[in-house]
């Protein structure tokens, strides 16, 4: 395990991952990005508050993202399965 150093929404933070250094401050700049683009949307709070907003919207896209995949893939199957009933 690696200890990396990221900076987010201007403090610095040790994180311990087993993920390459790349991807530990990719994954800060996202949450960096994030915490600045609620500051800008909302009045600013405190860090606490936009850190727990900025949580919350990410963890919205990503459930969002997710259900876009199961139904792709819900329409995929039903596709394969039409083409096998042709078949037969």
């Amino acid at each position: 395990m690696e200890t990396y150093s990221v900076k987010v929404y201007g403090s610095e933070y040790s994180i311990r991952a087993d993920k390459d250094g790349q991807h530990v401050s990719e994954i800060a700049r996202v949450v960096d990005d994030k915490m600045k683009e609620i500051d800008h949307q909302f009045r600013p709070g405190s860090t606490s508050r936009t850190a727990v907003l900025a949580c919350m919207t990410l963890v919205d896209e990503h459930m969002q993202d997710r259900q876009r995949n199961v139904d792709w893939v819900r329409l995929r199957v039903g596709r394969l399965i039409e083409k096998l009933d042709s078949v037969t």
